[in-house]
């Protein structure tokens, strides 16, 4: 009889049933996920039926829309490393196809949006072909030249977007109506990352973030795959912006085309979590919680509370908010956090790899 053959059969019993109880687990955890998901949405839902005011309806609408902003910049700038510092662009250029079509053309706000995305995506295809050519800061500076020079273009192209003199869109103020448009607007494009994120597109995007020459040397199209994530982040931002142009009912170069947006977005995305789907979700969250929180109790003296906070967050947790807790390794925050996690008993252990367990050697008497 081989007796180590034994120990080692014995080592992998117990490795095949370690796997079996991590695998029960996991199903288990994935169910209560999405349990805990299906409940919040349906939560949600009920929120305009509760008795709040319209200004709660308005506050939560625009945490949602900012969820989708910030999840389809981080399409682009997440998922391939292209910081893009014009995203503005295309929340502008979505805003005055809206407001261009319904305030000189007669149309109403449905076909608008379907138009805005359209036009966001060919802006977006004609000028990404050249400009995703650039690397780095050289791609950020292009993008920014951009965005400056469309909101100069919307000033002097008076026969077309009426200049500073701006455009009135028909007013139709409807808290419950825009409520439930930017809910289940970010219900999708969150559901749409999460599942980019699990496809090789995603991944392949994800490759050419850490190394854009080794993806090339193993035969990965960056220009296409770069172009169809610039094209769909920028189709995502036109509608948003036709959007939020029907719900102000006003739209001028210096609404549509504000230099908050362009730091706000990158904010979001960048302290929840770059390339991360939950990442730019919990991020608006916060930052627009804190931020309105400062501006009610610090008054204009926010900036420089908030300015502070930023820095001490990216200083100690640099991978974001869901970046730290899920690969927050090397730094301060995310080790703690990951000790955290997983302290536990040191007996009765059972998700120790089976590696560690060294094979028995039987002896015999014989």
């Amino acid at each position: 009889m081989n007796y180590p053959s034994a120990g080692r059969a014995i080592a992998q019993a117990r490795h095949s049933d370690n796997s079996a109880r991590g695998r029960g687990a996991g199903r288990v955890r994935h169910g209560r996920g999405w349990a805990l998901t299906l409940v919040a949405l349906a939560a949600l839902a009920l929120v305009p039926f509760t008795g709040v005011n319209d200004s709660m309806l308005l506050t939560m609408s625009t945490i949602f829309m900012w969820i989708i902003l910030s999840s389809s910049w981080n399409i682009i700038s997440g998922f391939t490393g292209y910081v893009d510092f014009g995203h503005g662009v295309f929340f502008g250029i979505g805003g005055y196809v809206a407001g261009i079509l319904m305030a000189k053309s007669g149309f109403s706000f449905a076909p608008t949006v379907p138009l805005a995305v359209l036009v966001s995506a060919a802006v977006a295809l004609v000028i990404g072909y050249p400009l995703l050519r650039l690397r780095g800061v050289y791609f950020s500076i292009a993008m920014l030249g951009l965005f400056l020079a469309t909101r100069e273009l919307a000033l002097i192209a008076k026969p077309l977007t009426a200049g500073a003199q701006g455009l009135i869109l028909p007013s139709d103020v409807d808290r419950f109506f825009f409520y439930y448009l930017f809910l289940v607007g970010a219900i999708l494009v969150v559901a749409l990352v999460w599942r980019l994120r699990r496809s090789q597109f995603g991944l392949s995007l994800l490759a050419i973030k850490d190394d854009e020459y080794g993806a090339e040397a193993r035969g990965v199209n960056t220009t296409l795959l770069k172009l169809t994530a610039f094209c769909l982040s920028a189709a995502i931002t036109g509608a948003v912006g036709a959007c939020w142009a029907y719900e102000v009912t006003f739209i001028d170069p210096g609404i549509l085309f504000r230099d908050s947006f362009l730091i706000n977005v990158a904010i979001m995305a960048t302290l929840g979590g770059l390339g991360t789907v939950w990442g730019p979700v919990i991020g608006s969250v916060v930052f627009l919680s804190v931020r309105d929180t400062l501006w009610a109790n610090q008054g204009t003296s926010f900036l420089v509370v908030f300015g502070v906070s930023l820095i001490v967050l990216v200083l100690f947790m640099p991978e974001g908010i869901v970046g730290t807790i899920q690969r927050g390794e090397r730094t301060v925050m995310g080790r703690l956090i990951r000790r955290l996690r997983h302290k536990g008993p040191s007996h009765g252990d059972t998700s120790r790899p089976a590696a560690a367990v060294a094979p028995a050697r039987i002896v015999s008497n014989d």
